[in-house]
């Protein structure tokens, strides 16, 4: 008993110093702010933030605001509530949790608030107090803080959710969900704050005790539970690199030694119960630790080096800046960074992260990635012995995978975003391209095109298209409309399509940052916005001789134009963002560059919900109106005519090309062409009517006509997707590969659930996915009738959700 309560007043003590080494670290009023947080789920008043109506649960366990809470309510201009006592407390505690009050904390941090709830109250009640914590959040970011407040049950990790005992919230880009229980309960033991309520029971062998809250015993982590808190992690990095690499670097630490993995938890109780209540026992200081030891170990020292810039990035602290506050963490840092030996021109560069350009990004995050898909390919390698978690949901898992392919993809078409970091501006005054013989590919560099200027200079981009780079440079900001492009070697008329393009192109691209939402994640992907660029590469209209007011009055046709049918449209580059927030580029070239570029966008188009953003750039110098206006035209109408088709008629349009005569064929399925130079009396038909519409011609053998049509709706390239349908013999399985290449079988069984789960853990553990570095899962449908009509549902996607984005 004497031990217990030793234990009790030595966790009071370290709670003590964690709230006040918070309060230290924050600004004046972010101070009051966070005294606040207790406050305002203690007393619900209508002349208080938050207020949502007289039926939200309120009132802290044991709660009495102290006088620091009374100063922030007189200071925030909030009437000071009577300090009374209450019998009724909806909340068992108010808990920060995270970097608040360690070496992670910095001004720009945010506060991750847990709210552990009474588990009587009714769903009705719990959803009042989840709305009322959103207002809260909305008020705290009018006044510059960003605090997120999580609804906790107390049992929530001592019953799985399948048991019915309580409502876990869903996947969001604040929320892990299903994909991480222990391993995120481990994290609020080593870092937690009671702001107010019950003390928490976090010591090693704690045991639930009436006056404390227990969440449950975390040191036994499921193995099975490291695969889906890594790739929470991986999500997370795509916001905060940085930060999610010490994460995921230690859950490799854990797993280097498991089961007898030295948690952070561990070592903090140790050293606390040792009477270390210096910065030096900090769960963020010890979490860096960890990773350090785990490396030292392997005598990895690249990864090291990067794992400490990371660490002195997220601790805010700038220790080659005079005027720094020197608050309880800077001389310990100091000491640290003495011990790494960094040179002082190191220091200044990362002290000033807030002005680094592009290049510095491109290979900070190169770097980052690199360490991370590493780490998460050992983490793989540890989990595929391993069932995935019973408590995670499948549903989540194919939403994570799906976001992290569409920025770990491989595909080389694919434009990976530059994750700004700190950086307030990439804006660059001159940018020059330089096309390599040797390498095939062309480089981008932030200069003008002297050779000096080269001397010494990594390129920040390069790529096989030329295009590419034009697009990376505007859709990350590195180019604005005030930018000079150069093209190095090749002449003045280069620069000016160069910069005339690149003066357009900031406005086009402004959606960029839209977010896709659950929904679109496990849907089938369409094109949200399309931009064709017209002769970037090669310029047809520069050996033409005409004059352009006489090509408008003759009505010419721009694809075969004049007695040689010179194709004025030679290089075409098609620039789509689809409804999976990608962005890719695709390049055509030669006579057949715009009907090769319909075949490719026309599924994409088909199976938009809305109408697709079209926009069309000409980089000739001359002709540029009529070329935007002919491919315009053209691809309103390709969309026009392959959203008319049908699965039982065929779409025909005529082109000439180059001076060949074309038949474009549409259909459920997308476009394809057709040389119909040699069926004279169809082509001067279809030339008459403009356009004609055939009965669908005998499928015969073709795979597609023996699956139900919403399959052929569904299709789309790059995803592996699997239709379900029970009968009475077991599952029909339908299964399109990323070819759209199909294989059909029957499971024997009813248990979809089961199915799902299987196919998924062959999936996430099979040797090609270990190899490659990918995350393309399938996607699941469920076929069912609706009205009749055979519809594909996304499988265990909520409808309440969908529309959220992710």
């Amino acid at each position: 008993m004497k031990e217990q309560e030793h234990f009790i007043a030595t966790a009071e003590r370290l709670n003590k110093v964690r709230l006040a080494r918070a309060l230290a670290i924050l600004t004046p009023l972010q101070r009051h702010l966070m005294q606040l947080i207790p406050v305002l789920f203690h007393y619900h008043r209508s002349d208080f933030p938050g207020y949502n109506g007289p039926m939200t649960p309120s009132g802290v366990f044991e709660y009495f605001p102290s006088e620091n809470a009374l100063e922030a309510c007189r200071t925030l201009g909030l009437n000071e509530p009577q300090v009374i006592h209450q019998q009724q407390s909806a909340l068992y505690g108010v808990y920060t949790m995270g970097s608040t009050a360690s070496f992670g904390q910095n001004p720009k941090s945010d506060i991750d608030v847990w709210l552990v709830y009474d588990p009587t109250l009714a769903d009705d009640e719990v959803a009042s107090l989840q709305e009322k914590s959103l207002l809260l959040t909305a008020w705290f970011g009018q006044h510059d803080l960003e605090v997120n407040i999580y609804l906790v049950h107390p049992k929530q990790f001592l019953f799985s959710a399948d048991a019915g005992e309580f409502q876990t919230a869903s996947l969001g880009c604040e929320n892990s969900g299903s994909v991480q229980h222990w391993l995120l309960l481990e994290e609020f033991y080593r870092s937690h704050i009671c702001l107010g309520g019950k003390r928490v029971a976090w010591w090693p062998g704690a045991e639930a005790i009436e006056s404390h809250l227990f969440l449950g015993d975390v040191r036994n982590l499921p193995a099975s539970e490291y695969f889906g808190a890594s790739l929470w992690q991986l999500y997370k990095g795509l916001d905060k690199p940085h930060k999610a690499l010490l994460k995921v670097m230690l859950l490799e630490a854990y797993a280097s030694d498991y089961p007898q993995s030295n948690l952070v938890t561990t070592q903090v109780w140790q050293r606390t119960l040792a009477g270390d209540f210096s910065a030096f026992n900090d769960a963020y200081f010890l979490l860096y630790q960890s990773i350090e030891h785990y490396l030292e170990h392997k005598n990895d020292k690249r990864r090291l080096e990067i794992v400490r810039r990371c660490f002195y990035l997220k601790c805010g602290i700038r220790l080659t800046v005079a005027e720094h506050p020197k608050d309880w963490r800077y001389y310990k840092l100091q000491s640290l960074v003495t011990r790494w030996g960094w040179s002082d021109n190191l220091l200044r560069t990362l002290d000033q992260c807030a002005n680094w350009h592009c290049g510095q990004l491109q290979w900070f995050n190169e770097q980052l990635n690199e360490l991370m898909l590493g780490s998460y390919q050992t983490l793989l390698q540890f989990a595929s012995a391993n069932k995935l978690s019973d408590s995670l949901k499948i549903s989540e898992l194919g939403l994570l995978t799906r976001k992290l392919h569409t920025y770990f993809s491989e595909d080389d078409k694919q434009i990976i975003s530059l994750n700004r970091l700190w950086t307030r501006s990439v804006a660059e005054a001159h940018l020059t391209v330089i096309y390599s013989r040797n390498s095939k590919e062309y480089y981008l560099y932030r200069c003008t095109p002297e050779s000096k200027n080269f001397m010494g200079n990594r390129a920040v981009f390069h790529s096989h298209s030329k295009a590419k780079l034009l697009i990376w440079a505007s859709l990350n900001g590195v180019s604005t409309a005030q930018t000079q492009w150069y093209a190095f070697g090749e002449g003045k008329g280069q620069d000016k399509a160069l910069t005339k393009a690149a003066k357009r192109l900031p406005t086009i691209m402004s959606e960029r940052r839209w977010r896709a939402s659950k929904l679109d994640l496990c849907q089938p992907w369409h094109f949200r916005q399309l931009l064709f660029l017209i002769n970037f590469n090669r310029d047809e209209t520069l050996q033409w001789r005409g004059q352009e007011i006489i090509f408008d009055y003759m009505n010419a046709n721009i694809f075969s134009m004049g007695r040689h049918h010179k194709n004025m449209v030679q290089s075409l580059d098609v620039i789509c963002q689809n409804s999976w927030g990608e962005w890719h580029c695709h390049h055509f070239e030669g006579n057949e560059a715009i009907l090769d570029a319909l075949v490719y966008i026309t599924p994409g188009m088909q199976r938009a919900t809305q109408q697709v953003k079209v926009d069309v750039v000409s980089c000739s110098s001359r002709l540029s109106t009529q070329i935007e206006r002919a491919v315009s035209q053209l691809v309103q109408r390709a969309n026009r005519m392959c959203t008319k088709a049908k699965t039982s008629s065929t779409m025909v349009h005529p082109l000439q090309a180059g001076g060949i005569k074309y038949g474009l064929f549409f259909n459920s399925k997308g476009m394809v062409y057709q040389d119909l130079s040699e069926s004279t009396a169809f082509y001067q038909r279809l030339s008459k009517l403009r356009m004609l519409e055939l009965p669908r011609p005998d499928l015969g053998n073709e795979p597609f006509s023996k699956i139900p049509e919403v399959i052929q709706d569904f299709a789309a390239v790059g995803a592996i997707q699997y239709f379900l349908r029970p009968g009475k013999e077991g599952i029909d399985v339908f299964v399109l590969d990323e070819k759209n290449e199909l294989n059909h079988y029957v499971q024997p069984g009813s248990n979809l659930e089961e199915l799902v789960s299987q196919v998924s853990h062959h999936h996430a553990f099979a040797d090609s996915y270990l190899d490659k570095e990918r995350f393309n899962l399938p996607q699941f449908f469920r076929l069912v009738r609706v009205d009749g009509r055979l519809q594909a549902q996304p499988f265990g996607v909520n409808a309440d959700e969908a529309a959220i984005e992710f």
